[in-house]
């Protein structure tokens, strides 16, 4: 018979798993933009929403829907 192993060594080994399995969970790009090129401007961070594509530029943004 196979005599268990001490308690410290099983949580341990607990710990490890959770951390690697916690580790992978993150979504990857495929491939990541190189930097951009001295002497160019880095459009991050911007203003969202873009004002420029504002309908109703100045007006707060309301619900669509007009009560009595």
């Amino acid at each position: 018979m196979i005599s268990p192993l001490p308690r410290s060594v099983t949580l341990t080994v607990l710990a490890l798993a959770g951390a690697l399995a916690l580790a992978g969970c993150g979504k990857k790009p495929k491939a990541v933009d190189s930097p951009v090129p001295e002497g160019q401007v880095d459009p991050f961070p911007r203003t969202y929403p873009n004002p420029s594509l504002d309908p109703k530029p100045g007006k707060p943004a309301g619900s669509g829907v007009q009560f009595p």
